[in-house]
């Protein structure tokens, strides 16, 4: 089963007791203003343009197959939203992470390789795997599939949710 997140959060220990890891899904029903993470509302891949990382050098316009990427006469980088077709390229070779894709499509195995990886640590802290978001309750099927290959594998699990689902999630 393949769930959508944006984030595997290595040596968390804000979500939960221990030393976590944690897992942020991509979704979420609320806008709530004080939302730490507006990047999880939508369910869909979308690009992030930190403007105050770029440096105008322009490897993302000679990528960008719709021509969304441009270098003004004055050396501003400016990006038309409405040609990005979120292929991904000019985040490939942006070499300061001004532009990056978040958000896509995990296989629950994977996920939980990655989270396994500092596991020594969650047993000596009394840490674990926290599911956090957006809304893990937006995917029911992949965190109860992540959930339940987590405990199998020994791990303490936090869910961080809004509760926003239906009765039956």
């Amino acid at each position: 089963m393949k769930g959508f997140i944006f984030n595997i959060q290595r040596w968390s220990v804000q979500d939960g007791p221990g030393i976590r890891t944690t897992v942020f899904f991509k979704g979420c029903p609320l806008r709530c203003v004080w939302c730490h993470n507006p990047e999880s509302w939508s369910m869909k891949p979308q690009l992030s343009f930190m403007k105050q990382k770029c440096v105008s050098c322009g490897r993302c316009v000679g990528v960008c197959p719709n021509g969304a990427h441009k270098i003004t006469e004055s050396g501003e980088h400016v990006l038309d939203w409405s040609l990005c077709s979120l292929c991904g390229e000019c985040s490939k070779k942006c070499w300061r992470d001004a532009l990056s894709i978040i958000g896509s499509q995990s296989d629950s195995e994977d996920v939980l390789a990655e989270i396994l990886r500092d596991k020594p640590f969650y047993e000596t802290s009394g840490g674990g795997m926290t599911l956090s978001g957006g809304e893990p309750l937006m995917q029911p099927d992949f965190a109860l599939e992540l959930m339940e290959k987590g405990k199998k594998a020994g791990l303490h699990i936090c869910v961080e949710t809004s509760g926003c689902a239906s009765e039956s999630v």
